[in-house]
């Protein structure tokens, strides 16, 4: 018999991989976009989620972060499904003073993914980073990119 052994560590490595493939290779997915016709009881922008590979209840949840007469400020976004599969709405909930950041996040199972969208203190808005499902990038956004679009906007 002409067999090869494997060594212990890379078989550890090939059942960490093995198990946590379908998490890195097939996450959940979010986009955000600005719907096309705006109105004052239609969305400020629109969630689309993805499961991706996973299993699970599939959750959109969000928090606007700001920043107003230079406190930070947080609160919970109401998000709400609409007519169409994998589609949610977000109202304008925040205050009109300050700058804000919409941190919004896809989850099932174990997976998640994250979008932000930065509201300038026009109301407009004026950055976004998200997902590319065409390139495979799946940023991990945290608590400091928040914090960096946060004060990009104060600027």
């Amino acid at each position: 018999m002409t067999g090869r052994i494997i060594s212990p560590l890379r078989l550890a490595i090939a059942l960490l991989l093995a198990g946590a493939t379908p998490a890195l290779a097939c996450p959940p997915q979010i986009t955000v976009e600005r719907p096309s016709t705006p109105s004052s009881d239609s969305a400020f922008v629109l969630v689309h989620a993805a499961r991706g590979c996973q299993w699970g209840t599939l959750t959109v949840t969000g928090t606007a972060e700001g920043l107003v007469d230079g406190q930070r400020r947080s609160m919970p976004l109401d998000i709400v499904a609409t007519a169409a599969d994998g589609v949610y709405r977000v109202r304008r909930q925040w205050p009109s003073e300050g700058v804000w950041v919409l941190r919004l996040v896809v989850r099932v199972g174990e997976g998640s993914a994250t979008a932000l969208v930065g509201v300038n203190a026009s109301g407009e808005i004026a950055a976004m980073r998200q997902q590319d499902p065409a390139r495979r990038l799946y940023p991990n956004l945290t608590d400091a990119d928040v914090d960096a679009m946060l004060r990009s906007l104060a600027r």
